[in-house]
């Protein structure tokens, strides 16, 4: 695959960073001791471990989506994309070349958060690996977000925007919080967001819950391919510049 060896370039320009990559993996491994113990002094059903471990994961995600957008915009900044543009690459390749390398990062964070949700009480079953799959379209979403991101804007626009992102994840879609106390308002924004469906979708999995997960997943699933296309169209207009 021609993207292959662009992803394996990119591979090692994030691992130049490994205290970046540290604390996007310890950051929420951290929170969910934190909550765990809080939970303790505090029992509220969020702080629950099967609630507050797949709502930090997916917060955890977020820190792809700064990697990836950082890498790209400095690689614009340095003309080396202007450069490599002479090759017989197309936008897709270019786009899977900064996508590939997020998935390792993505899955170590996953890992990382459900092997510390052992231990602070979620008991070891199948549900655990099917909280892992479900954790796939907003993985991919991240992703995306950052190549989009990384395209159009440049290493300080990607940082504000970046960290506006990570936050809006955790705020919006109740990684450790009641969405209802927002407000009935704020509340059918979120709705219409992919944060709170990622995570809602995580937990009736890891919790064993009977509802619904398909319309969670789905709309998930539609931002990540709309993303996705979305970068391929503003990439192919950067290379026609």
């Amino acid at each position: 695959m021609k993207a292959a060896w662009l992803a394996k370039r990119n591979s090692k320009e994030i691992l130049r960073d490994p205290l970046s990559l540290v604390l996007g993996v310890l950051l929420p491994v951290f929170l969910i001791v934190l909550f765990y113990i809080i939970s303790k002094n505090a029992p509220i059903e969020v702080f629950n471990s099967v609630n507050i471990v797949p709502g930090v994961t997916v917060f955890g995600f977020t820190f792809t989506t700064m990697f990836i957008g950082l890498l790209i915009a400095k690689d614009k900044s340095s003309s080396f994309l202007t450069r490599l543009f002479i090759s017989p690459l197309k936008s897709r390749d270019y786009i899977f070349g900064y996508f590939f390398p997020s998935l390792p990062v993505s899955f170590i964070i996953a890992v990382c958060c459900l092997l510390t949700g052992l231990l602070v009480g979620i008991p070891l079953s199948w549900n655990l690996l099917f909280t892992f799959l479900s954790f796939l379209p907003f993985i991919i979403f991240s992703s995306f977000i950052g190549v989009f991101l990384g395209t159009l804007c440049n290493e300080n626009q990607v940082v504000a925007l970046g960290n506006i992102y990570i936050i809006s994840s955790a705020m919006l879609g109740g990684a450790w919080m009641d969405l209802n106390v927002l407000g009935k308002n704020i509340k059918s924004v979120t709705d219409v967001l992919p944060f709170s469906h990622a995570i809602e979708a995580s937990r009736i999995i890891l919790s064993g819950r009977p509802d619904n997960i398909w319309a969670h997943l789905l709309i998930v699933t539609g931002y990540a391919i709309l993303f996705f296309f979305l970068s391929i169209f503003f990439f192919n207009k950067k290379m026609n510049l």
